[in-house]
């Protein structure tokens, strides 16, 4: 939990939103919450991220830009947290944060008390990914508890291409390399031969590691270590 209180900064452009969000926390002493009445995330005045913690916004009313908006408004403001609330599938949740660089999302249904929790874990710089998408991933999580903390200087990830993070990506959401291939414009071969360069720099023994290392670099890294599975299947 954070020293001093989780200042939130929901941004939506209906009232109604607000007003629901805001009943769901009025009770949390250690969260204070306020609203920008803005639809896109790069509409918000500089001035209202500066004094937020969190930022928690509607995935269902972007649509495919929300990943962009997220990262513009992170590479301005290093220090935000962002808390996706929304209705998608799966994939496309693990879509969102691997783009996005957002750390925290919850389904439209949550309840108010997993909204708080949600709310100060990612204020003290973890994050907070719902259960059934790491659930498809439990033998992953598990190896992931293990590798080893790197630091920047040995780290390979920064110098991916966005080719290589975009077929990492889309093998983590669990497409196939003719799917992947197809989706990027390339011969499947292209796809297998990459992801074999990209197990050979990081140092991974087969697939499953691969993507148990961009986990981890993607959701985990720089967080406040990684949850527990007994925490995650509690959420």
């Amino acid at each position: 939990m954070p020293a001093s209180p989780a200042r939130v900064l929901l941004v939506d452009d209906d009232a109604r939103f607000f007003e629901e969000v805001r009943t769901r926390l009025q009770s949390e002493r250690d969260i204070v919450i306020g609203w920008s009445q803005q639809r896109m995330l790069d509409d918000v005045p500089d001035d209202d991220y500066a004094h937020a913690d969190v930022v928690v916004t509607d995935s269902d009313k972007h649509g495919p830009a929300l990943a962009d908006e997220v990262s513009r408004v992170k590479s301005k403001f290093g220090h935000l947290q962002f808390l996706i609330i929304g209705s998608a599938e799966d994939d496309s949740v693990t879509m969102i944060l691997l783009e996005s660089g957002a750390r925290g999302y919850l389904d439209l249904a949550t309840s108010g008390d997993h909204l708080a929790a949600a709310i100060r874990r990612l204020a003290s710089g973890g994050t907070w990914i719902p259960p059934h998408i790491l659930g498809r991933y439990l033998d992953l999580i598990q190896m992931v508890e293990f590798l080893p903390k790197t630091g920047t200087e040995n780290d390979p990830w920064a110098k991916f291409t966005a080719r290589e993070q975009r077929i990492l990506m889309m093998m983590t959401c669990g497409r196939r390399d003719r799917e992947i291939a197809i989706t990027i414009g390339v011969h499947e071969s292209v796809v297998g031969s990459t992801i074999q360069q990209l197990m050979h720099r990081t140092g991974a023994v087969n697939r499953p590691s691969l993507i148990a290392y961009y986990l981890y670099h993607k959701l985990f890294r720089n967080a406040d270590g990684i949850p527990s599975l007994g925490a995650v299947l509690e959420n």
